[in-house]
Order: structure tokens, then C-alpha cells, then sequence
């Protein structure tokens, strides 16, 4: 016996602590001494280390064809992660490690867990900036790379897609039925074009994205490319269309939600229970936002670790 994804998702206490990024954020940019840099083979590892049952790391396709855990989808000096092989790119950042490597640590945490809950990994589908993928081509491949690897690695049923992408999580459901997805909000994407050029300082521009699903995309200058929602509940609406079986929500979305309305960010957490839904909150690095988070309901928080592990309730037996 050996847990999965579908034991995570249908776990009945909550919330669970997942390992952002592995133990937390630390870019290697003025790095903090105490912690791996994020997204990275030692990162994860001590993630489950300390006791966290879940982890997630973010992708990018490379020139090659190969997928690199890495936040951006360009560097500082913005050169395009899809313009370097892998071998080029570690020579830059010799700390990247391929998605390979950091499955083989989870897959590792799996099997020692046996049928107790642990090994569980997300893997965030990054949205290409404008930037890097100006003729929006990009999508097909970093998906059908995700799935091939996470099926080579035989970790199909203990692995999670996410992202804040729905046209990206419509490739994966067509492409990786069997691995579950989750769709995750931003506060920006309930903005006007106005209030985002306010809040950002970037300019704004309403695009013709090729696989719409029906919703308003638009580029936030060079870095985001993104749909717009008229209403949480479009947002639930969209996830519901493409079948997910989580919705995240970050703190820039369930904050102003409950400064602006109390009450509507733990409403929002309930209707998406009530359409079946398991809901995820972003991010938490101190004891009051989990607290905050938790009150709303939610079924498991991105976190540093290990603080979600010491305040996440305990978790049964499977």
C-alpha cells in the first residue's frame, strides 16, 4: 500500500500544510543561510524531512525539451528559459534541478511512508510570459513534458497539476487525464484593466489568447498573461468546466475579499465544498496568516515548513 493524491484530496481534517517550493522561499537572491534554496532536490527532501506530507515546485521548459524547477520563466537579466538547454541554464544556476530529480524524492518519501499519508507532489504549471512566449505556442509542450515525466517516474496517481492557467489545465486534463488538477485565483484577476495598471504600473493589454475558454485574457506588460474573472464565482464556474478537483486561492484574493465583505472569503470556501471542490490557500510564512486561512475553512495551505507542519491538525491513519 502507498498513499496518493486521491488520499490527500479526500483526507477528512483540515487544513494540511503543503511544502511551498519545498521548505519555503529563499531565491538564492541575498539568500537566507538556514534554508535550501527554494525549488530545489534539497529543499524538497528537507520539506519532508521535517514532516510535511505534501510538496510543490514550480516548472519551465527548456530549449531541449526538458523541464527545469525554476519560479520564472526568464532570469534577471531576462533571458528565457525556453532560449537555454538545461546544461546551459545550469551552468548559470548549477542549483536547478530537472523535475526528474525532485520526483525520484518524493516517490522516495512515498514508499518509506508506505500507507500513512506522505510523498504527495504538486507541480505548479507556470503561465509563460508574454515575454518569453510572444506568439503563445509554448503550452502544448510544457504539458505534454509535465506528463510524460510524471508518468515515466510511475507517479501518476500521487501527483497534482496546478496552476493559474485554465487553458494550461484543459491541455492537461486532455493530455494527463488521471492526474488531478487544481485551478488557482489571484486577487488581480477580478480587476478592471485600470485598477490592474494602477495597482502593477504596467500597461494592460486585452488579448485574442487561442484557447479562451470563453474568458477575457489579457498581457500585464511583458510578465503575465492571464484570464480575467467578472466574479469568483466565473472562476468557480471555469474550474468546474475544466474539471478540476481543487480551486486555490492566493492571499491577495482572500484578503480584500474579507477586509471588503466579511464573511465572503469563508462563503467562497463553502460554495466551492458544496460544488465538490476541495479549496487551497497561498501562502503562509507566519502563524497569523495560517490562522487566517484556517478560519476560512480551507482544506490545506502552501506553507513554510515547518511551521504548517506544527500547526496543521493530525492526520489519520489512511
Amino acid at each position: 500500500m502507498r498513499s496518493t493524491a486521491e488520499d490527500f484530496l479526500r483526507l477528512g481534517v483540515r487544513p494540511i500544510a503543503i511544502g511551498h517550493h519545498g521548505v519555503g522561499p529563499n531565491s538564492g537572491v541575498n539568500p537566507d543561510p538556514t534554508l535550501p534554496i527554494e525549488n530545489t532536490v534539497d529543499s524538497v527532501r528537507q520539506a519532508y524531512r521535517l514532516g510535511a506530507r505534501v510538496a510543490e515546485v514550480d516548472v519551465q521548459l527548456t530549449e531541449d525539451g526538458k523541464l527545469a524547477v525554476f519560479h520564472d520563466d526568464f532570469l534577471s537579466d531576462f533571458t528565457c528559459i525556453h532560449a537555454m538547454t538545461l546544461d546551459q541554464l545550469q551552468q548559470r544556476l548549477p542549483f536547478v534541478p530537472e523535475l526528474h530529480q525532485v520526483l525520484d524524492v518524493a516517490r522516495e518519501f512515498n514508499n518509506v511512508a508506505g500507507d500513512d499519508l506522505g510523498g504527495i507532489f504538486i507541480v505548479e504549471l507556470k503561465v509563460f510570459s508574454p515575454h518569453c512566449d510572444p506568439g503563445d505556442v509554448l503550452e502544448q509542450a510544457v504539458v505534454s513534458a509535465a506528463v510524460s515525466e510524471v508518468r515515466q517516474a510511475k507517479m501518476a496517481d500521487k501527483v497534482i497539476f496546478d496552476s493559474f492557467s485554465p487553458a494550461l489545465l484543459l491541455l492537461a486534463a486532455q493530455t494527463g487525464p488521471e492526474i488531478p488538477r487544481e485551478l488557482d485565483l489571484d486577487g488581480l484577476q477580478l480587476l478592471t484593466p485600470a485598477e490592474i495598471q494602477t495597482v502593477t504600473g504596467l500597461p494592460v493589454t486585452i488579448i485574442n489568447k487561442k484557447n479562451s475558454l470563453g474568458l477575457t485574457w489579457a498581457e500585464i506588460g511583458p510578465v503575465f498573461r492571464l484570464p480575467g474573472y467578472a466574479s469568483a464565482q466565473q472562476f468557480l464556474a471555469t474550474g468546474m468546466a475544466t474539471s478540476v478537483r481543487v480551486v486555490g486561492g492566493e492571499i491577495d484574493f482572500f484578503g480584500p475579499a474579507e477586509q471588503q465583505q466579511p464573511g465572503s472569503g469563508a462563503a467562497f470556501v463553502a460554495g466551492a465544498h458544496s460544488l465538490g471542490l476541495r479549496v487551497f490557500a497561498d501562502p503562509a510564512s507566519s502563524e497569523a496568516v495560517w490562522n487566517f486561512f484556517s478560519s476560512l475553512g480551507v482544506d490545506a495551505i502552501y506553507s513554510t515548513i515547518p511551521l504548517g507542519v506544527r500547526l496543521q491538525p493530525a492526520i489519520p491513519e489512511l
